[in-house]
């Protein structure tokens, strides 16, 4: 019985766990119930040097975890899947609102490097 459990690997679902995050983080923050989340932005840090960031979750399976990975230069998004055994932590770094916004509402001179409005 010790070695099936010690041999066998336990399967996280990220994407159930990065919604729990998520809902947990706009309750903090009070915005609970107000424009549900349609994509939630991650960090993804494996066991490599460098984390994936920022990426939202496409699908899983019990091996692989499908992101898209938006671009540092802002113009694309890249498709990727991660090995699910090398992943160290997933964090939530904000949830991008499926409502759409006024463009008379944007002001030019936004903070972008503020990452707490990424929550709207």
């Amino acid at each position: 019985m010790y070695e099936l459990a010690k041999n066998s690997q336990i399967v996280i679902n990220w994407s159930e766990k990065v919604k729990n995050l998520d809902e947990n983080i706009r309750r903090e923050i009070g915005i609970e119930g107000e424009n549900e989340a349609k994509h939630i932005l991650i960090k993804v840090q494996t066991k490599s040097a460098e984390s994936i960031e920022p990426a939202f979750i496409v699908s899983e399976d019990d091996t692989f975890l499908d992101l898209f990975v938006l671009s540092p230069q802002g113009s694309g998004i890249t498709s990727t899947a991660v090995l699910k055994s090398n992943i160290q932590s997933v964090g939530v770094i904000g949830g991008v609102s499926a409502e759409k916004m006024d463009a008379s509402e944007i002001s030019e001179d936004a903070e972008y490097d503020d990452l707490g409005g990424l929550y709207q």
